[in-house]
């Protein structure tokens, strides 16, 4: 919930990429940085990867590198993109909801390093909106 969509000790990743057009979003102060929209891609590749696993199911293809996480393969758009964050993780949430203590308990490492994982790229995202003056204060964390 604190990586989705309610902000907590750091702001949710719904709440850090609302209002981010395609634009902004495609942003990069330099060739060796990121965008918004190529970290959202690695956090919908890392979260998808991991939720099939918890889920039990077979994760299709592995990647050749870290990198090549971060493009946007299947060419969807900016909006397209948003949903399947979304979508990924509520589906995270309602698996979690679902499943036995024992699973959780099997699963709590992977789950506290995912969480992480999300926490420090939401950070990234909020400090590029910052840079570029794309950041309200009321939408979250100073």
């Amino acid at each position: 919930t604190a990586c989705h969509d309610q902000n907590t000790w750091f702001v949710s990743l719904r709440n850090a990429i609302d209002g981010i057009s395609e634009e902004q979003a495609s942003w990069k102060d330099n060739e060796s940085t990121n965008s918004i929209w190529e970290i959202v891609n690695h956090l919908a590749f890392y979260n998808q990867r991991y939720l099939n696993r918890f889920n039990g199911i077979p994760n299709a293809k592995g990647v050749n590198s870290n990198d090549s996480t971060f493009y946007n393969n299947g060419e969807i758009s900016w909006q397209s993109t948003i949903k399947l964050i979304d979508k990924i993780m509520t589906d995270w949430r309602s698996s979690i909801n679902n499943c036995n203590d024992e699973k959780m308990n099997d699963w709590s490492s992977e789950i506290a390093h995912l969480t992480l994982h999300n926490a420090y790229h939401i950070g990234q995202i909020v400090h590029i909106r910052k840079q570029m003056g794309a950041w309200d204060r009321e939408q979250g964390v100073h």
